[in-house]
């Protein structure tokens, strides 16, 4: 029989609207009530892990708060009856209290006498390693000792299943490792573990089988490999395609001379593009209005941006030694990338003309001046490797 069974698990926050809080009148701009989580369904036996990993927002502290039954829920949770849990621990200390008086109140709270805790209070004190400190205020403790003390009582009492909420994230790190090592062996020895954080390394070492959540709904249920690799690749496209924004680069001349009139972006087969994959062709036509009769040698830069704002590539017809005189008129200036060597991101490009080399890097003065306003993402393939740039590599073992 499953340690756990957590069968259409659902859980909605329902405030009425405009109903306030308790230090404000209603909101005018207050949603609806909305869902913690939607239709989850897991077991999990004894003697084994499960990982919760997800966004911020996502439904993980949800999910816990409902199993250890801390929240209002809809659906079906089966569970032992010694379930214990290391959700806030802040909650059990007063900081008027020394940290040994606080245990023997924690231990109250958990509904066991004194003798109970006095059986474990030398190991518990030894592994919680706090000194002298024991007998002082709680209110001197940093964060990271309260967390050692609380998890300390947490992880030498007996249960069947422990949920745990990013607490073994605070400390440092040879107690993160004691920890680990103490709930290896709690498992080892049948007891089940219900864990969320964004400690990957910590989730990895513990769990064979991990839940992925978004917005409250189950992504994917699977291996600890398979579902990490999920969530890092969902995690870096995120963070490689956020879009930034900066303030617009000030113009010099009057665009009245040469202006840009628009920008494609194609790639090999002249088809326009937003998207490319490392290793393709692109080309960037960019098609200018001269509104003078002849414009001699006008340099055209192009900027590529991440979109952290870090410049990665910039180039100029000057430094391709493409020279150009325009007339009146219309021109499309194409700058071809053969095989693009970007890596996986969102970039934006910044094109501008100027009249030579020596105003685009003293004067300021360009004719036009489009800032950021061209995107372009560029995916790769993960054997391409990561960072900004693609080279070509070999590996081999050395004869």
């Amino acid at each position: 029989m499953a340690n756990l069974e957590v069968i259409n698990l659902v859980v909605r926050y329902d405030t009425p609207r405009g109903a306030g809080t308790l230090f404000s009148q209603s909101d005018p701009f207050q949603g609806e009530s909305h869902w913690g989580l939607q239709p989850i369904s897991f077991s999990l036996e004894k003697g084994e892990a499960i990982g919760i990993v997800g966004d911020n927002g996502a439904g993980k502290s949800s999910l816990l708060k409902a199993v250890a039954g801390l929240i209002p829920f809809e659906g079906e949770i089966k569970r032992p009856t010694k379930c214990l849990t290391a959700i806030d621990l802040n909650l059990l200390f007063h900081p008027d209290f020394s940290g040994y008086e606080n245990l023997f109140m924690m231990n109250a709270c958990h509904g066991y006498p004194d003798s109970h805790l006095h059986e474990r209070l030398k190991t518990i004190l030894e592994f919680a390693a706090i000194g002298q400190f024991i007998h002082r205020p709680v209110r001197e403790y940093s964060a990271g000792m309260r967390m050692r003390l609380g998890i300390a009582y947490i992880l030498y009492q007996e249960f069947d299943l422990l949920l745990i909420d990013e607490v073994l994230s605070v400390g440092d790190l040879a107690f993160q490792r004691q920890c680990m090592g103490r709930m290896r062996d709690l498992i080892r020895g049948g007891a089940s573990l219900l864990i969320a954080s964004h400690n990957m390394s910590e989730i990895a070492h513990l769990c064979d089988e991990l839940l992925l959540l978004e917005s409250g709904q189950v992504i994917m249920h699977s291996s600890t490999d398979q579902v990490l690799g999920e969530y890092l690749k969902r995690c870096e496209e995120k963070g490689l395609y956020a879009p930034s924004v900066l303030p617009p680069a000030p113009r010099g001349l009057s665009a009245d001379q040469i202006s840009i009139e628009f920008v494609r972006l194609l790639n090999g087969e002249d088809h326009e593009v937003k998207t490319i994959s490392s290793g393709e062709t692109l080309k960037i036509e960019v098609t200018v209005r001269i509104n003078l009769d002849e414009v001699y040698n006008p340099l055209f830069r192009l900027e590529f941006f991440r979109n952290d704002s870090l410049l990665v590539m910039a180039t100029n017809n000057y430094r391709l030694d493409e020279r150009v005189d325009l007339c009146r008129g219309q021109a499309t200036l194409v700058f071809e990338f053969e095989k693009l060597n970007l890596l996986a991101s969102l970039y934006t490009i910044s094109i501008s003309i100027w009249p030579d080399e020596y105003a685009s890097l003293v004067t300021n003065e360009a004719y036009d001046w489009r800032v950021r306003e061209f995107d372009l993402i560029v995916r790769s393939h993960r054997a391409q490797g990561t960072g900004m740039v693609n080279s070509p590599t070999r590996c081999y073992l050395k004869d």
